[in-house]
């Protein structure tokens, strides 16, 4: 009788214990979140292509030269010149809208140095006074004392043409700078190593850039010394009249696009 009633109340204890875990109420399911897509962010824009132009010198309005200054005691009887190179090889590439960054290098053979070409004195000699350089005009020499400078100029204690036959100048970097060389104005400054007689020399040249449609125009100017190139300047007479041994160089030029 006592293991009936056990068994009667083990059932009914395990029949309570069902009921109660049946009545629980089940727990929610919690939904999952969708995290919103992300927004691709907008491309970058893209850069429009460098453009290059390559460009050629028109010799007749463009020259690459030198004043030199007479010196000496018997300076009176002296000259000042004009060494200009009016034919000479231009590579020039520059985007047009950014000249800045443009690839400038010029070259001259030695041999073809026009001195004191009267024409040329004529053009050039009002840049030349703009810039200081000179007070009076170039004088106006025969053919044969012409030909006696060039003769000098070139040789071998001088320019020496036949060991160093070409000049070359190379513009390393132009920036926006604003300078003055007696009356004219530049905007700008180029850094240019120039080699003459075998050695470079890298200087600062005040310079203009123009860009007009498809016609470049460029002015450059600067001073040197004729020994910074290894070169005596020039002298007769026992020193008695001769070259200083400044003188200035001048690069103006108008190119037209390829």
């Amino acid at each position: 009788m006592r293991s009936i009633v056990s068994s009667f109340s083990l059932a009914m204890g395990l029949g309570i214990s069902s009921l109660s875990m049946a009545a629980k109420p089940a727990k929610p399911v919690k939904k999952a979140t969708v995290a919103p897509a992300a927004t691709a962010a907008p491309a970058a824009p893209t850069q429009a292509p460098a453009q290059k132009w390559d460009f050629e010198v028109k010799a007749d309005d463009s020259v690459f030269g030198v004043v030199t200054h007479k010196a000496g005691i018997a300076a009176k009887l002296a000259h000042n010149h004009l060494i200009a190179a009016r034919q000479f090889s231009a590579a020039i590439t520059a985007d047009p809208t950014k000249l800045n960054e443009g690839s400038f290098t010029f070259k001259a053979k030695v041999n073809e140095l026009e001195v004191d070409r009267n024409d040329l004195q004529k053009k050039w000699f009002p840049t030349v006074q703009a810039l200081g350089w000179l007070s009076e005009p170039f004088s106006n020499l025969k053919d044969s004392d012409r030909d006696t400078i060039r003769e000098n100029a070139l040789a071998a204690d001088q320019l020496d043409a036949q060991k160093f036959p070409e000049i070359e100048a190379r513009v390393e970097s132009i920036t926006d700078s604003s300078s003055k060389i007696g009356g004219k104005s530049f905007a700008k400054k180029a850094e240019v190593s120039v080699t003459i007689h075998g050695q470079t020399v890298k200087r600062t040249f005040a310079a203009n850039l123009n860009l007009q449609g498809p016609e470049l125009t460029v002015e450059a100017a600067a001073d040197f010394k004729f020994t910074e190139f290894g070169i005596q300047p020039y002298k007769a007479l026992m020193g008695a009249l001769g070259n200083d041994d400044k003188f200035n160089m001048l690069v103006s030029f108008r190119a037209v696009k390829k």
